[in-house]
């Protein structure tokens, strides 16, 4: 009431106002969506203490409860100044608001934060993960990309700009003309595409996109190869905890839209370097990315070989290539290498 008004009336149509005001917010970054959580709980504000495992599913809670599109990701780190903080667990944030979820004595204090970037002003709904799913964009509101309205350059950089690997499945969103956004491929977001019509989406075929959170390099094709996967905005070679056996390669042909699984080995033998170990019981339910325990030094990794895309797996001796061993054309889990 302290703001100027250019008309007192009320409101006599009975369209009025909804607003939700966010006891949850992203401080210090270069917008509302990027920065170090907050949250305010029993009146006061404070850093979230980043206990438990934050994957990504639990900062998609984050940029949820934001309304900032999806998630990007979500950082625990040292060196914040000493302060007094809320613990926020985060297998509580998956099923409900960051707030509800806060918790912890007044008194407890520590250096560490948890910084998160959300996707700001685009996202993938209602898929199978949080790398898939229906295309909206924010214009004033959340509003479905239409089919034609995307093509291969501009999946690329949707991808890139939720740190989600390359596009793997686009469904319907090939066609030439009547294209909305005319990416050129190096652009950070998807937003800073030229866009040639903002019309928003009335016929309700909606792009629908799946984006990979990991690959296969080395291979001949982008089917076969050493199975690497992104993790806190780092690609590194896996290292699977347990046995590694066809339900698991089958599981990455799948998302890769790769066709069948041919076969997976975990072998020895790589360089040592820093690796992801991903527990091969999650991949089975989930995704690799989301599976991803903690990190390592290894020389060992995974070597997968699909059928490719919109084939079914035939013979395996069909399909061995010219470098394949013939041992090779098994599954071989191989002995744990431990933590």
């Amino acid at each position: 009431m302290d703001c100027p008004r250019s008309n007192s009336s009320t409101c006599s149509s009975g369209a009025t106002v909804n607003l939700t005001c966010s006891e949850l917010r992203l401080v210090g970054g270069a917008s509302r969506c990027v920065g170090t959580v907050e949250v305010k709980h029993r009146g006061e504000w404070r850093r979230v203490n980043p206990s438990g495992r934050w994957d990504q599913e639990a900062v998609a809670g984050v940029c949820r409860d934001l309304d900032c599109g999806s998630a990007v990701y979500g950082e625990k780190r040292d060196g914040f100044p000493q302060s007094r903080m809320w613990f926020v667990r985060p297998d509580c944030v998956k099923k409900a608001s960051v707030r509800e979820c806060a918790r912890g004595p007044s008194y407890y204090s520590s250096s560490s934060g948890l910084e998160v970037k959300c996707s700001d002003s685009v996202r993938l709904v209602s898929g199978s993960g949080l790398c898939s799913g229906s295309v909206q964009i924010w214009d004033g509101s959340w509003t479905g990309v239409c089919d034609g309205d995307l093509d291969q350059r501009g999946a690329e950089v949707l991808c890139r700009e939720l740190d989600c690997g390359a596009p793997s499945l686009l469904q319907g969103a090939l066609s030439p003309l009547g294209q909305t956004f005319h990416c050129e491929g190096h652009e950070s977001a998807l937003m800073d595409c030229p866009r040639s019509n903002s019309s928003t989406c009335s016929s309700g075929a909606t792009v629908n996109l799946t984006c990979s959170a990991f690959r296969l390099v080395g291979g001949a094709s982008r089917c076969a190869g050493t199975v690497e996967v992104k993790h806190e905005r780092e690609w590194r070679r896996v290292d699977p905890l347990g046995r590694w056996d066809q339900e698991d390669t089958a599981v990455v042909c799948r998302d890769l839209d790769c066709g069948s699984a041919v076969y997976g080995e975990k072998r020895d033998g790589f360089p040592q370097s820093d690796v992801w170990r991903v527990r091969s019981d999650c991949v089975k339910e989930s995704s690799v990315r989301e599976c991803v325990s903690y990190s390592s030094s290894s020389s060992w990794g995974v070597e997968v070989k699909c059928s490719g895309p919109g084939q079914k797996g035939r013979q395996r001796e069909d399909l061995r290539g010219p470098g394949d061993r013939p041992d090779q054309i098994h599954l071989s889990p191989g002995p744990d290498t431990g933590p």
